[in-house]
């Protein structure tokens, strides 16, 4: 994963989500016509809780704001990273991220309806960030640093500052995260953990 995904790995795992990372969509001739990959599919439950961090209170209201509601099922994310600079490759290649194709091979994943479900609701989120049926949930989601300005983007946005500010703002809260900051098996989740304390001692 490159630092961008590591931000966004961490962000959704701070969020109560399960995330896989980089998985490979295989080429098949009834679904994915060249072999790619996913940067993060993550799933979450509605009854997540965790005493350390894993309150109701800390969850993201940016999720909210992005019709993401947890709480109400479960919630299947597809998930595109980018980090360099918003040009008309960059747009090319999101919108490849989220194409038909890609997203029916993600949702067959995912599993929360059978199979021969999967096209028809790929369909449904051609045009739309998110889909509901049956207490389940398939959201796509861009993270970005220079983020494309389109109203008619037919996915949910969140930028990298976001993210970032999202997590130092959990470290800040759980004074536990420093103490336990070598169990993330992430040197820069170690980093921002004790870069976020040796700020907070400098501000006394």
């Amino acid at each position: 994963m490159n630092y961008g995904e590591t931000l966004a790995y961490w962000y959704l795992r701070l969020n109560g989500f399960f995330p896989l990372v980089d998985f490979v969509l295989h080429k098949h001739e009834e679904t994915v016509t060249h072999s790619a990959d996913c940067d993060i599919l993550a799933v979450r439950h509605p009854h997540t809780y965790e005493a350390v961090g894993g309150l109701s209170s800390d969850w993201d209201q940016k999720l909210t704001e992005l019709s993401i509601n947890p709480v109400e099922g479960t919630v299947g994310i597809i998930v595109e990273v980018k980090t360099g600079k918003n040009t008309s490759d960059s747009r090319e290649n999101i919108t490849k991220s989220f194409s038909r194709a890609r997203v029916e091979y993600a949702i067959q994943r995912l599993g929360f309806w059978p199979q021969q479900e999967a096209r028809r609701i790929a369909n449904e989120l051609n045009t739309k960030s998110n889909y509901k049926e049956g207490g389940f949930q398939v959201v796509k989601l861009l993270i970005a640093d220079d983020m494309p300005d389109s109203r008619h983007d037919s996915w949910g946005k969140l930028t990298l500052k976001d993210v970032d500010e999202f997590i130092y703002n959990r470290f800040s809260l759980y004074n536990q995260k420093f103490s336990d900051r070598h169990h993330f098996p992430s040197d820069l989740m170690q980093y921002m953990i004790w870069k976020e304390r040796t700020l907070r001692c400098q501000r006394g």
